[in-house]
């Protein structure tokens, strides 16, 4: 009976040891994919990226085409004097004439952001954001800031080159008008959107601090409880390997999920997309080097055990 005890007990040791170096792996696979993850949402490398994605994007320009001619418009009092000049009966037609100078300003605000000049503006305004939406969350923003609809971004640094397309079509409506305390308040993610991207963070916060303190007192406590270590080796491998194809499955729901709940805005989907398949294209070469070193300590692991019981 007391035989029957010890090897009883033996086996309860090795099952627990064995299940928390599996934790441990799994948990030293998710330390470091947090890790990863949260380094990339705070590169400004790879919200830079977004630029000339978001820049060649048909729908992105003519929004932000849209944005712009409609401010300019309500800036310059055009449909004011457009009425104001227009003598009784014909100030029926003030209507139709607005529309038609807001469309001509849309066209020059089209045209204005297919040029080169826009693209760098457009580049540095991006790359900017990043450390903006960062300090923006904690209250601290300079150029974005955070209001009830979201982040927005100003390119009122832009319409100094509208004001040179518009004279070249002959309107010069804006030539008295001193245009740099216009902001251009472009939306780039919504108020849900940026509480979000706030959650993300603190989480991955908590994750990078938490993760490698199980990690470590589940291996510590593993090998010091399992009787074949050897074998509490392999486990953390297994964990590894199995950790790392856990999170490979779930990259992709992750993308989705990301781009549904941060893309309000009017860039939105466009920029958390572009976000999104870089942080993916990432993460999947170190996880996949994270398999393969899981796959490693097994064969060691497994080799070591073996020769153990050899020689036994």
């Amino acid at each position: 009976p007391s035989s029957s005890s010890a090897a009883s007990d033996v086996y309860k040791r090795q099952v627990i040891g064995i299940v928390l170096l599996f934790v441990a792996g799994l948990s030293a696979v998710g330390t470091f994919a947090a890790a990863f993850t949260r380094s990339q949402i705070r590169s400004e490398d790879t919200w830079a990226s977004t630029a000339d994605a978001l820049a060649d994007d048909p729908q992105v320009r003519q929004a932000v085409a849209d944005l712009i001619a409609a401010e300019v418009m309500s800036v310059s009092g055009a449909d004011d004097l457009i009425s104001g000049v227009l003598p009784g009966p014909l100030g029926a037609l003030s209507g139709p004439l607005t529309d038609r100078a807001t469309g001509l300003v849309s066209a020059a605000a089209e045209q204005l952001v297919g040029t080169e000049a826009f693209r760098s503006a457009w580049r540095a305004a991006v790359r900017a954001s990043h450390a903006e939406l960062l300090a923006a969350l904690d209250g601290d923003g300079r150029f974005t800031e955070v209001t009830s609809k979201g982040i927005v971004l100003d390119l009122g640094s832009t319409l100094e080159q509208l004001r040179s397309l518009l004279d070249d079509k002959g309107l010069t409506f804006l030539d008295g008008i001193d245009l740099s305390g216009v902001d251009i308040q472009v939306p780039l993610i919504d108020a849900p959107g940026v509480q979000t991207i706030a959650d993300v963070l603190d989480a991955l916060d908590v994750l990078v601090i938490v993760l490698p303190i199980v990690a470590a007192v589940a291996a510590v406590a593993g090998l010091l409880i399992a009787r074949r270590r050897s074998w509490a080796v392999v486990a953390a491998g297994v964990g590894v390997v199995a950790g790392s194809a856990m999170i490979w499955a779930a990259v992709p729901f992750g993308r989705d999920q990301a781009v549904d709940q941060v893309g309000g805005g009017v860039l939105g989907p466009g920029i958390v997309r572009v976000v999104a398949d870089e942080v993916v294209a990432s993460l999947r070469g170190p996880l996949a080097l994270a398999a393969v070193l899981g796959a490693v300590v097994i064969v060691a692991g497994a080799a070591a055990a073996v020769a153990t019981a050899r020689r036994a």
